[in-house]
């Protein structure tokens, strides 16, 4: 009697847990199955496109363009902060716009400096996390957060080993390590000929890594470019495809490398669309924008979005 008893004991434990473990395995299910549901429906609401340089129509002769006003003549770089609103700047005033990208119209305008407009030859901006950083053609990294409409904000700088000579034109956001990305357009040094340096700036130590982070080999550029040069005047990571693009006024060209540095594509920027291509910014949805001094006539932006 005492056999069977324990045997009828044992055996609803095992039924007990046996019905939680499959309660619990399929409460499992349930989650992986709507974690896995929940991925899909994300790559359903990206673009079509993987955000490649070739899902963009770069050649068109009739792209979308907005005009900038007066103010922005000589508009250099531009930025989206994370809720996909745009900002850029001047080339030699600490001014900071925010702008309609429907209309090209100045929403708002802000200073670096107290009373007085800080001045320096100002290449392009990037957002990360709240903080917008400005870049100087020396090397100098201005931080900031936005400010109100007419106001002066205070501002905290960065000194780098990189000079007026390596003339410092192009800044992005990788979030990938947390750095900042510095684009050259000029020496990169006896050491690298022609080639051209990018240059790392981790936000963890605030501080340049000695070593650059892409080198851009001038021979591997195809056809040497429509002028024979490439002088990055800009890059912005592309947040679809993860990689990164980056222009050349003098050259007219943008290139696709990958993450290790590898030019992946290029594309030649048609000079009767773009004037004087200074800066470049992605939207969330990979939606491209490209800004153009107006060389005393009027400055603008290109959009080109990911062909469907």
């Amino acid at each position: 009697m005492f056999k069977i008893f324990g045997f009828v004991v044992i055996f609803t434990v095992f039924s007990v847990f046996g019905c939680s473990n499959k309660k619990q395995g399929k409460e499992k299910d349930n989650k992986e199955k709507s974690t896995i549901e929940k991925e899909q429906n994300n790559r359903e609401n990206l673009p079509e496109g993987k955000g490649s340089l070739s899902d963009y129509d770069i050649s068109s002769d009739s792209p979308k363009r907005v005009n900038l006003p007066t103010e922005l003549l000589e508009v250099s770089g531009i930025t989206f902060t994370d809720d996909n609103r745009l900002f850029a700047h001047g080339d030699e005033d600490g001014d900071i716009f925010e702008i309609d990208p429907a209309n090209g119209k100045i929403i708002k305008k802000f200073h670096l400096g107290s009373l007085l407009v800080v001045k320096g030859d100002f290449e392009d901006i990037t957002y990360v996390n709240g903080k917008f950083y400005l870049i100087e053609s020396n090397g100098k990294l201005y931080e900031f957060t936005e400010g109100n409409n007419g106001e002066f904000v205070k501002y905290q700088t960065y000194k780098t080993f990189l000079t007026a000579k390596n003339d410092v034109e192009g800044l992005c956001y990788d979030n990938e390590t947390n750095s900042l990305l510095l684009a050259c357009k000029e020496s990169a040094g006896k050491e690298f000929g022609n080639d051209k340096t990018i240059y790392s700036f981790a936000l963890d130590n605030l501080e340049l890594e000695q070593a650059p982070r892409f080198i851009i080999s001038f021979k591997d550029i195809k056809n040497n470019t429509v002028e024979g040069k490439f002088n990055p005047s800009g890059i912005a990571r592309n947040p679809v495809s993860g990689t990164f693009y980056i222009i050349a006024a003098r050259g007219n060209t943008i290139l696709e490398i990958s993450k290790n540095g590898e030019i992946l594509d290029q594309a030649d920027l048609p000079e009767k669309v773009h004037i004087q291509a200074e800066g470049i910014a992605f939207k969330s949805d990979g939606t491209l924008y490209i800004s153009n001094e107006g060389k005393n006539k009027q400055g603008y932006f290109i959009e080109y979005k990911i062909n469907k």
